[in-house]
């Protein structure tokens, strides 16, 4: 059976397939139709050349076109010189083609596929540099650069990647530090100033007492802060300033603080220990600076609780009450200094040849100089012969064996290891006394 040749169907320059038959059975195509000049008219005759077939190629007569037979189809393409990028056709290495001029689609100029890395900003990406610095503008991920991405820009200290501004990195993609403005994980606040009055003072922790910062705001502002646990200095634990009466005696300043305001304890308000001389009654003190256990005897008048607060040795109804001789029944009478002495000479041995109590009165000049406005012995508080007053002459309460009673007084009776004088020799000693001493 005859068909047409196929490669007429393909030739685009012949406007119509030659009448020849093709011998399927040899495998060669001939042609047995020739076009041949009118007889008539004279015209020249054209011969068509007849092809050939090898390879799958056919060769016509026209010397500038190359037909191209795939043996196992029937189809066939025509290019001049290989396949075009952007034609529309993936043709030979090209990964796609979609027949446009836009760089930035998924499909490239190159006909590659568009990806990160690749210099082309894709419809993907915000940017693409070509480089896999990822301190520079551009990632390597064909993202712009920014803080909390992950990768360490030029304008950053650091970048964690997170959003969590408490961590030691902040969202601003600097090492967390104290004044910043952001609560890191070693701080208790930031307020980001320098001031070390408010809550939230340089160091970055919570004001208190004891951190060495005087919080001057708030409802509790601190009058100091030495930043110590020294109680006793010039600023307590309570971050206040000590002061007398707070209850602690500041070292160096006060002597103690009991905190009330008695003047009448052992710590006056002056906080100053109670002495005998700091012109105030307290402590134990019966009066001012005097009586107790502590102080001197208190004059007449003052007061008292017991006779041994008093100078006198009698306390009456509360009050040093003076010393009287007793049991003194004489009366009056001049006494010169003989008659007076002339009772010593007599009983008194132990002072008119001796100096027993380191009183001697070998002669009336003597007993006179040794006795009138002298000082009695030891801690006596009394005069051996006070002129013109029997109480307060100490050498009477020793004859009348009532030397116990002056305070600090003490010893035998005079005359010592003798009897009693009679009561006219008392008398004379008392009215020589009475009469002044002379």
């Amino acid at each position: 059976m005859r068909r047409p040749a196929p490669f007429c169907l393909l030739l685009g320059l012949l406007a119509a397939c030659p009448g020849g038959t093709s011998d399927t059975s040899s495998g060669e195509s001939t042609s047995s139709d020739a076009t041949t000049g009118d007889a008539t008219t004279g015209t020249p005759t054209s011969t068509t050349a007849t092809p050939t077939s090898s390879g799958g190629t056919t060769t016509t007569g026209d010397p500038e076109t190359t037909t191209t037979v795939d043996p196992g189809t029937s189809g066939s393409s025509t290019t001049d010189g290989g396949p075009v990028c952007g034609n529309g056709v993936e043709e030979g290495d090209e990964v796609c083609d979609d027949g446009n001029d836009i760089d930035t689609d998924l499909c490239t100029n190159a006909c590659k596929f568009a990806f990160c890395g690749d210099g082309i900003v894709g419809p993907t990406e915000e940017c693409d540099d070509a480089n896999s610095d990822n301190s520079d503008d551009c990632v390597e991920t064909c993202d712009f650069q920014e803080c909390g991405d992950g990768y360490l820009g030029a304008d950053e200290t650091c970048d964690d990647g997170n959003s969590n501004d408490g961590d030691a990195c902040t969202n601003a993609c600097a090492p967390a530090g104290c004044g910043d403005g952001v609560k890191g994980p070693m701080e208790e606040c930031d307020d980001m100033n320098d001031n070390d009055g408010d809550a939230c003072p340089s160091n970055c922790k919570n004001a208190k007492c004891g951190d060495g910062f005087i919080l001057t705001e708030g409802m509790t502002p601190e009058e100091c802060d030495d930043g110590n646990n020294q109680n006793a200095d010039a600023c307590t634990n309570a971050c206040k300033n000590a002061v007398c009466g707070d209850k602690i005696a500041q070292v160096g300043v006060e002597e103690c603080d009991d905190g009330n305001m008695l003047e009448t304890d052992t710590c006056t308000n002056m906080c100053l220990l109670a002495t005998c001389d700091d012109m105030a009654k307290n402590d134990k003190e019966t009066d001012v600076d005097c009586g107790g256990v502590l102080c001197g005897k208190c004059a007449d008048g003052l007061a008292c609780l017991v006779a041994s607060d008093c100078q006198s040795n009698k306390c009456t109804a509360n009050k040093c009450a003076p010393l009287t001789l007793t049991g003194v029944n004489c009366a009056m009478a001049n006494v010169t200094r003989m008659q007076a002495y002339a009772v010593i000479n007599t009983n008194c041995s132990c002072h008119v040849f001796g100096t027993s109590g380191g009183l001697a009165m070998p002669d009336a000049n003597a007993f006179h100089t040794n006795t009138v406005g002298v000082d009695a012995s030891g801690a006596v508080m009394m005069n051996r012969i006070t002129a013109n007053n029997i109480d307060s002459s100490y050498l009477l309460y020793k004859i009348y064996g009532q030397q116990n009673n002056v305070v600090n007084g003490g010893g035998s009776q005079m005359p010592q290891g003798m009897a009693p004088l009679s009561a006219a020799d008392r008398c004379l000693l008392v009215n020589w006394v009475r009469s002044g001493a002379p």
